[in-house]
């Protein structure tokens, strides 16, 4: 399948090109830059749980949320870090996901107070263990 089309996923417009199999998406029409991955992110174990991850269908190999609501990606970001130890949960994702940290924090806020945020957190504790 090939073309242009436009998503409108949490208020934001999502601009999706495809041209012979390769996916570029962006929320302005440019092509996404790759974000530079955090020296946190790097280690062994990072490596296991982003793997962990992937096969999940919750991140791509290059960190990147899959179809996940702000409250699901503040709950990853979240797990992530506790099991890694990082302290700059908000400033590590923000800049890998091109999100605001106080943006990220907030959607851990909603996400606290959702009940349906309790079956993704048990997801999440299955997957990472």
């Amino acid at each position: 399948m090939q073309g242009s089309y436009i998503d409108v996923h949490d208020n934001e417009n999502v601009y999706l090109s495809v041209d012979k199999a390769e996916v570029k998406v962006s929320g302005n029409g440019q092509q996404a830059a790759p974000k530079e991955v955090d020296e946190q992110l790097k280690s062994e174990a990072a490596e296991e749980i982003k793997e962990d991850l992937v096969d999940a269908g919750i991140l791509t190999d290059d960190w990147q949320p899959l179809g996940l609501s702000g409250a699901e990606r503040a709950l990853v970001a979240r797990a992530i870090c506790e099991r890694l130890k990082i302290n700059e949960i908000w400033q590590v994702f923000g800049k890998l996901w091109g999100e605001k940290p106080e943006t990220l924090r907030s959607y851990l806020n909603k996400a606290l107070d959702q009940k349906k945020s309790l079956k993704f957190q048990d997801r999440l504790k299955n997957i990472l263990g």
